[in-house]
């Protein structure tokens, strides 16, 4: 065995540690524990995607370090969802029909989600969503519904009270996709209310400057929000597209900071947008910084896998999406060894229904960013205001 070899073994059983403490002797049947991972590797979130995929896989490789589940290996069951709803619909059928998993990690997007929850619903199959954060997707899909992040309302206030004292927020623009689930609950309702309630006026009204996803160009739309002359503009509107109305707006001459949530953190927007995109603040649930012993044991864990997993630029360095999917895996182990899965042929659609029900009353969870599931079947997690500066996102306040 080569030196890099035995370097991430022992790295991988040291990880196991923080797994295995504590954890029930349960022994479970079968040769494989089969987990259904559903995430876009192709498509507009191909990049976060990727890293939501790695993550999984590094929290598979952690517990399989350590002897599995009950001493039964983990095996992942990959669908690309393709950031498309459609293609989601048959990922779902693929992994839990035909690969007969457990429990699926994923979709992504909350338009992927709206279209596979009813579905999961009528398979009777537990999915749970790493980015999806459209507030009421996953309450109006109960009981197999759940979303291991944040709704964007809590993340919005937020970021509007960050930006407010940075920036001194008195009149602000919105934008607003009008495609796109989760941008257009963005700059339809959630923006709008955080502002409200932070006492900022906003100067585009009830109708905010609109446009569609992927939208080739957004000249008149920022020949809009310049003739407002607002302090700042807020973004209903998911990374890519985000980045293409910043820069356009530079282009302009328009210098005011933007902001919005979540959704900004995709399609690496501080790594394409450089200096363009400095200042503009978003919110996360973690930060690649954060140093504790979770978030080390998960850093270490991802960079062994994505040296072999989709490596490139723009997967070598793990985000929150990639947290949510790691501890989702854990979350799913949890329940597995605390409610009594057996892993039989025989017990699948009991089974589902004990992590469906463990699930619903998880309340203490430690992750590395997660918590618990609310009564809506959302994630409870913290809030992490971040800026884009040099190239990266980075908690705001921090050097």
């Amino acid at each position: 065995m080569d030196r890099q070899v035995t370097v991430v073994s022992t790295l991988l059983a040291v990880l196991a540690l923080a797994f295995s403490a504590g954890a029930p002797a349960q022994k479970l049947a079968g040769k494989e524990v089969r987990i259904g991972l559903v995430v876009p590797v192709t498509g507009q979130a191909a990049d976060v995607g990727k890293r939501e995929a790695i993550g999984a896989h590094a929290a598979a490789d952690v517990i399989n370090a350590k002897g599995g589940v009950g001493g039964v290996p983990i095996k992942l069951y990959f669908a690309d969802e393709g950031t498309n709803p459609q293609e989601a619909i048959g990922a779902v059928r693929k992994v839990a029909g035909d690969d007969k998993v457990l429990a699926i990690v994923g979709p992504h997007y909350s338009g992927t989600a709206e279209a596979t929850f009813p579905l999961g619903n009528r398979l009777k199959i537990v999915q749970v969503a790493v980015a999806s954060s459209k507030p009421g997707v996953a309450k109006a899909n109960r009981p197999y519904a759940f979303r291991n992040t944040l709704t964007e309302d809590k993340i919005a206030d937020a970021v509007v009270k960050a930006a407010k004292q940075r920036y001194g927020l008195k009149r602000v623009a919105i934008i607003s996709d009008t495609k796109d689930a989760v941008a257009r609950s963005l700059g339809m309702g959630v923006l709008p209310a955080a502002l409200q309630a932070n006492g900022v006026e906003i100067v585009t009204g009830k109708d905010p400057v609109t446009f569609q996803n992927g939208d080739a160009q957004f000249t008149a739309q920022v020949t809009r929000l310049k003739s407002l002359k607002p302090d700042a503009i807020g973004l209903g509107a998911l990374g890519p597209d985000a980045l293409n109305i910043i820069l356009e707006a530079r282009k302009q001459g328009m210098t005011q900071p933007f902001f919005g949530t979540a959704p900004l953190m995709e399609g690496n927007l501080p790594e394409r947008g450089g200096k363009a995109v400095n200042g503009i603040f978003a919110g996360s649930i973690w930060d690649v910084t954060q140093d504790d012993p979770a978030s080390r044991q998960f850093k270490a864990a991802y960079a062994v896998r994505a040296k072999t997993m989709y490596p490139g630029a723009f997967t070598q360095n793990p985000d929150y999406y990639a947290v949510n999917a790691y501890d989702a895996v854990f979350m799913m182990v949890e329940a597995m060894l605390k409610n009594g899965v057996q892993n039989r042929t025989d017990t699948l659609e009991a089974d589902r229904d004990r992590i469906k029900d463990y699930f619903a009353k998880l309340r203490n969870f430690k992750g590395v960013a997660s918590k618990a599931f609310n009564d809506d079947g959302d994630g409870v997690k913290e809030v992490i205001v971040t800026e884009a500066r040099d190239g990266r996102w980075r908690p705001v306040g921090s050097r």
